[in-house]
């Protein structure tokens, strides 16, 4: 294990910031150095203002996930599977094309692959086995110190961690050392990686990247920067709020809208930790009541919340009759919810439309993530969607977008997570939900016009530079943003495109 001064070293040299660009040396905000919660982060050493670049952060591995329900794709493209997918000859690597097989991407995979022996030929039920592995196998392509870096880096070691290469291993004669490096990769990555966005719109192979300076920085549930990729698999960290110096650099390894039982659940079955942080500690989670269950009394109205949040056994409390619940009476009754979401097709934007409108929230109350996280695949297919384009959509639906938008545009801000990613989309959103309703009553215009700015003004700030950005993103800002003085009928044109 590298000391933090020999690991200081190694991420300034990994991040380029020993050397000079035009004669000046990039300089950074922040030191590694020992957490509060146990274990190293990222400490500000200076005060820092929201929307400041912390580092430019790039994989030393990247891949496919590797989980069992990941769509296979084109190991070099991340295309999904197709009518000219075919398997390599040499390595069976699913390919889409003879120009992704040419590369040195799959020459250095095939290489590594093709020297091993085979034991078992591997059954097409099997054929995902080298893409889940395929992440750890490219770990035997990185330099000594590289491999020193990634030796560097927490891993988690317990038995489930590493499974792809034990089973990897029922179909090929490994080398002892590069079986242990790969288990090594595994754990890391569990530990460690982020999912890399794709592109807006686009449907590919669900990857993974292990960055190694953004896995330095520990979790909280209300973090202070955000993260996104470009085209060339970089990640930019930029802070979302104020930091104050001598105060920890935090991601966050949950989902922003999940509700304290679910987070705290998820984190500790794949980091195994429980947060403890401010919003897990508080029942209420800021007042968005996103984890929050109708009462069990049908008299009442009120939500139930756990009395300790920080304690899984805690029993529940109703906020209006004060009726106390046993935790596994909660526990059934989320599992049960759990079930009834699973019956869902997500692919049906008229089922998740009747869903949210009709049923759910017979069963928890508007606030619950559940109720939050339909709202977001309506907000994301109301305009994008076949059959739910634009011009294809009901005022009503228009009507029923901006609103949710605004709903959970709310719910965000409550969080006080600042300008995260998620702020930036529901701002992009709702701006084209505004300028929709101004392009069909062009009368309404000059009563929307500032909100219509604005919002694709903010919108842009938050995801520029980002792979997973909307891709007229920039046109909007140009056409219906500030300070543009083109006549109204031409601004608008870009929708009717």
């Amino acid at each position: 294990m590298l000391s933090l001064e020999q690991l200081s070293q190694t991420v300034k040299e990994h991040l380029g910031l020993n050397e000079f660009v035009d004669g000046i040396q990039y300089t950074c905000k922040w030191t590694i150095d020992e957490s509060p919660l146990g274990g190293r982060g990222l400490i500000a050493s200076e005060d820092i203002m929201p929307g400041e670049v912390l580092f430019v952060d790039r994989p030393l591995i990247y891949g496919p996930r590797s989980g069992a329900n990941v769509e296979q794709g084109c190991t070099v493209c991340g295309k999904l599977d197709s009518d000219t997918s075919y398997k390599c000859d040499k390595c069976s690597l699913l390919l889409c094309s003879e120009q992704c097989q040419n590369t040195n991407i799959h020459f250095n995979d095939c290489g590594i692959i093709s020297r091993w022996n085979i034991n078992t030929p591997i059954e097409d039920d099997n054929s995902n086995v080298l893409s889940r592995s395929l992440t750890p196998i490219r770990a035997l392509m990185l330099n000594d110190d590289q491999r020193i870096f990634l030796a560097s880096l927490q891993a988690h070691r317990l038995p489930q961690h590493g499974a792809e290469i034990r089973n990897l291993k029922q179909y090929y004669e490994i080398p002892e050392e590069e079986e242990q490096l790969m288990l090594l990769a595994c754990c890391a990555l569990d530990t460690n990686a982020y999912q890399i966005a794709t592109a807006y719109g686009k449907r590919e192979m669900s990857m993974r990247g292990l960055y190694p300076v953004s896995g330095l920085m520990n979790h909280n549930c209300v973090p202070n920067t955000r993260y996104y990729f470009n085209g060339d698999l970089q990640m930019t960290v930029k802070a979302v709020k104020p930091i104050r110096a001598g105060t920890e650099i935090f991601s966050c390894y949950s989902g922003i809208l999940w509700g304290t039982p679910a987070r705290r659940t998820h984190l500790y079955k794949t980091k195994h930790f429980l947060c403890k942080c401010d919003r897990c500690s508080d029942p209420t989670e800021g007042g968005t009541l996103l984890g929050a269950l109708k009462c069990f009394s049908t008299e009442c109205s009120g939500n139930l919340l756990p009395i300790d949040p920080l304690k899984s056994s805690s029993p529940w409390r109703c906020l209006q009759c004060n009726m106390r619940v046993p935790d596994e009476n909660v526990r059934a009754v989320q599992g049960a919810l759990g079930s009834l979401m699973g019956s869902l097709n997500f692919e049906s934007v008229q089922e998740l439309e009747s869903f949210l409108i009709n049923r759910i929230t017979k069963y928890v109350p508007k606030t619950n993530q559940i109720v939050v996280d339909l709202q977001c695949r309506l907000i994301w297919a109301f305009g994008e969607v076949e059959g739910y384009r634009w011009h294809e959509l009901s005022e009503s639906r228009l009507a029923l977008k901006e609103s949710l938008c605004r709903g959970t545009l709310r719910t965000v801000a409550a969080l006080g997570v600042g300008d995260a990613h998620l702020r930036g989309l529901l701002l992009y959103h709702l701006h084209a939900a505004l300028a929709e309703r101004a392009r069909r009553s062009p009368d309404l215009y000059e009563e929307i016009k500032s909100e219509i700015e604005s919002t694709i003004e903010q919108a842009y700030i938050i995801l520029q530079g980002d792979i997973s950005a909307p891709p007229d993103l920039e046109l909007r800002r140009r056409y219906l943003g500030p300070g543009c003085d083109k006549p109204q009928e031409e601004r608008f044109f870009i929708l009717d495109a």
